[in-house]
């Protein structure tokens, strides 16, 4: 089937202030004429570009694992492309001035810079499920223990997820609106959350799979652990770059959506199949899995927060938009007949998450 789709092309953002923008600028309503985007049937041509670079915002193994998986496995390779994978204090803004060609970022800054006139499309899901977990210091068994304390809900100021975390918390009966705190914001990764954790600084923080060890050898008590299918991060790309290069981004994301696919074998939520391949590709790239072998948790690999279809429409952005406290803005579906191309060679479509059980 040949896919003829109407995209627009967003204003361009008034200078490099706008790359930082995100939670505060200004939105705009106006759009550039429409663009005609047609996708051949069949296989993609060769690509444009052959070397790509992929901005993450913390080099995080399991987090960003698939783009690994994906050259090691040889995928990229097949699609004639080599990766290279940066890290940027900003993703948007590398992706938007061309030091990156494509970024992974979260959903809720994706919608805001792109409320604020920055040029990327988003061009796929990268998680489609977030997994809301909170420690607490040992003793503290509910919300009046927090009187007067400094917690973590976030990494840095601004951050929409802080809203879906105090939302979560709040529905999981820890609502921070009934205590007086400080909110504190140590850094993007969530390493240094648990630095100030086990230091006693925090009395309570979000956390992930590979900061559980820590947090369990330090005596922390867990409070909410909870699974959501809210959109975490997504996928975005350069507007210029999309345009003159639409071959070579089916074939990344169809060779990223077989690494997901690795990843996430048999199913998500399922104990995965590939664990111990994985791990190798892992530590021969020089990252430290010692943590994680003989794990028998399904997040093991953090393939429980993955959709292997790179999952993304317009529910998972409305779904953001509420969670967030955003204001609403419209998503153009056109920025995805990328994904649908390569997910229609591969024979899988864009369906939606399935709930899963909390592993």
């Amino acid at each position: 089937m040949r896919r003829s789709i109407r995209r627009h092309s967003l204003a361009a953002a008034a200078g490099i202030a706008a790359f930082t923008l995100l939670a505060g600028c200004a939105a705009t309503d106006e759009k550039a004429e429409a663009e005609q985007v047609t996708l051949e049937d069949g296989e993609p041509r060769a690509p444009e570009d052959t070397e790509i670079t992929v901005a993450i915002p913390f080099p995080d193994i399991t987090m960003y694992s698939m783009y690994v998986l994906a050259t090691d496995l040889g995928y990229y390779e097949e699609e004639g492309l080599t990766v290279e994978v940066i890290t940027a204090d900003n993703v948007t803004a590398a992706v938007a001035s061309g030091s990156a060609d494509i970024g992974v970022e979260s959903t809720g800054t994706v919608i805001e810079a792109i409320r604020g006139g920055v040029e990327i499309d988003l061009v796929g899901g990268h998680y489609c499920r977030q997994n809301f977990d909170f420690a607490a210091q040992n003793g503290i068994t509910e919300v009046a223990d927090l009187e007067g304390t400094s917690i973590v809900l976030a990494g840095t100021p601004g951050d929409p997820a802080e809203f879906q975390r105090k939302l979560v918390l709040k529905e999981e009966g820890w609502d921070l609106d009934t205590v007086n705190t400080e909110i504190v914001y140590p850094g993007p990764g969530s390493e240094s959350w648990t630095e100030f954790f086990v230091n006693d600084r925090i009395s309570m923080q979000p956390f992930y799979a590979d900061d559980l060890p820590a947090l369990e050898e330090h005596g922390a008590n867990v409070i909410v652990e909870s699974l959501r299918n809210w959109a975490n991060d997504v996928q975005v790309a350069g507007n210029g770059w999309v345009d003159e290069n639409p071959n070579t981004l089916v074939r990344f994301l169809r060779a990223t959506l077989k690494a997901t696919d690795f990843m996430t074998a048999p199913a998500p939520g399922q104990f995965p199949e590939n664990v111990d391949e994985a791990l190798d590709i892992y530590e021969a790239n020089d990252f430290d899995v010692s943590d994680l072998r003989g794990s028998d948790s399904v997040w093991v690999l953090d393939g429980h927060l993955a959709c292997s279809n790179l999952y993304f429409g317009t529910e998972a952005w409305d779904t953001t938009v509420e969670t967030q406290s955003l204001e609403p803005i419209e998503f153009d579906e056109s920025q995805l007949v990328y994904l649908e191309k390569a997910q229609e060679l591969l024979g899988i479509d864009n369906s939606g998450p399935e709930t899963l059980p909390y592993p």
